[in-house]
C-alpha cells in the first residue's frame, strides 16, 4: 500500500473515531465539519488558560488540540482522570514508538485542520 493510500486511511479512520466520540460533527448542506459544541468549549477553555489567540501558528494549535480532546475525554468520554493521566504521561514521552501515538497524532492533526480552516473561512467572511 503507498504511503498517500495509508495517510487517506488514517485520516478517514481518524474522521469517524471523532465522529463517533462527538468531538467533530458534520454539516451536511455545506460539506464541512465542524468542532462540536462540547469540544468547541473544551477549547475555547483551553485557549484562554494557555494564552493562545486565534492567529497562533499551527504547532500552537496542535498543543491546544491535543490538550484539549485529553481534557475532553476524561469530561465528556467519563474516561478515568488517572488514565488519560497516564496516557498523557505516556505519550509525552513514548509517543514515537507508540501506536496509541500515532493515532492521537493523527487525531489531533485532523483537529487542528478543521480547526485552522474554520478560522480561515470565517476571517475571509469577515472580510
Amino acid at each position: 500500500m503507498s504511503e498517500d493510500h495509508q495517510s487517506v486511511e488514517q485520516t478517514a479512520s481518524a474522521i469517524e473515531d471523532l465522529l463517533y466520540m462527538g468531538a467533530i460533527r458534520l454539516v451536511d448542506k455545506e460539506d464541512r465539519a465542524l468542532l462540536s459544541p462540547q469540544f468547541s468549549l473544551v477549547v475555547s477553555n483551553m485557549m484562554s488558560s494557555m494564552k493562545i489567540d486565534e492567529g497562533a501558528d499551527s504547532n500552537e494549535i496542535m498543543k491546544l488540540m491535543y490538550y484539549s480532546l485529553l481534557i475532553y475525554m476524561g469530561e465528556y468520554l467519563k474516561v478515568p482522570k488517572s488514565f488519560m493521566m497516564a496516557l498523557g504521561n505516556d505519550l509525552e514521552k513514548n509517543r514515537d514508538s507508540m501506536e496509541s501515538g500515532e493515532l492521537v497524532t493523527t487525531y489531533v492533526t485532523v483537529l487542528t485542520e478543521i480547526w485552522v480552516h474554520n478560522r480561515d473561512r470565517r476571517q475571509q467572511e469577515r472580510k
